[in-house]
């Protein structure tokens, strides 16, 4: 049945497939470009968009992780403290209701989340709240300059020629978090137990430890065209800066050039084995972020 797009999808729902990373010969993957429209479409029914908040009070959310030793759930509770910038995958049928998507929506940075992340466990700490509209908890604010349009922030190293190399995945990520963080991971490719009693043993493949190999604040975004061009104080390992200031809050720049080309591929780690991404151009070199999945 042909495919179309319905929701936006995110890199965190990798790390519950089994085997992801280390799947070798097999065919590659053939992408097609999508026509223009598919941002207007997006844009007009706000499916793929996240909608943000700035909390107006300290708040309680849920962290979830998963134990290293077999993979059950582990809850953790953190206190958001008040003016922190979270994010909500907008849906009509939840249009009454703030809700945390957990890998659907921009992330946490783990500069908040740390606290909640020890040794015993791993995965990205997927926040997870249902606020009640109206509330006086927390203010919709317009979408921060530093966050994508579309998808959950996280940017795969590669473009095109890593979806062309699936099913194996062995991208490095960029991680735009709602709350104003760069943070970069390398692919590493940790194995732990499949919690599906069914699964006869079998390991799941998890690509990215929980804490970032490095991480920065942005001090300061700007949009000019197709690029956002994000300062910092600290150089960020793993992407290519220019320095711009001898010193202080906003010495280094990166440029985060959004192509406006969007892609169509099969991909059975996705909804009905079908993916959608957005490519861009960090620092000079080719990403592309996961912005949805195919439906019937």
């Amino acid at each position: 049945m042909k495919k179309h797009i319905i929701m936006a999808l995110v890199l965190g729902l990798l790390v519950g497939m089994v085997g992801l990373g280390n799947q070798t010969g097999q065919a590659k993957t053939t992408y097609r470009r999508l026509s223009r429209d598919f941002y207007k479409d997006a844009g007009d029914s706000n499916i793929f968009r996240n909608h943000f908040y700035r909390l107006n009070k300290k708040t309680t959310v849920k962290i979830y992780y998963s134990a290293k030793s077999d993979s059950r759930t582990i809850v953790k509770k953190l206190a958001l403290p008040k003016g922190t910038v979270i994010s909500s995958l907008y849906q009509d049928w939840n249009s009454k209701h703030v809700v945390g998507a957990g890998d659907f929506s921009a992330d946490l940075s783990y500069h908040l989340k740390r606290k909640t992340a020890t040794k015993a466990v791993y995965g990205t700490g997927q926040i997870k709240f249902d606020f009640k509209l109206p509330t006086s908890r927390l203010t919709r604010v317009k979408r921060p300059a530093y966050a994508l349009p579309l998808g959950n922030g996280t940017l795969l190293t590669g473009g095109l020629k890593a979806i062309s190399a699936l099913p194996t995945r062995k991208s490095n990520a960029l991680k735009i978090t709602s709350d104003g963080w760069l943070e970069y991971y390398q692919y590493h490719g940790y194995r732990y137990p499949d919690p599906d009693p069914d699964s006869s043993g079998k390991m799941l493949t998890i690509p990215y430890a929980t804490k970032p190999n490095r991480a920065v604040k942005i001090n300061k975004a700007l949009t000019k065209g197709a690029n956002v061009y994000l300062y910092s104080s600290k150089k960020l390992a793993g992407v290519t800066q220019k320095k711009v200031r001898t010193s202080g809050a906003y010495k280094y720049r990166l440029t985060v050039h959004n192509n406006h080309t969007p892609v169509g591929y099969e991909d059975t780690a996705y909804g009905n084995d079908y993916a959608a991404s957005s490519i861009y151009t960090v620092g000079g070199k080719p990403f592309y972020t996961v912005v949805a999945q195919g439906g019937d």
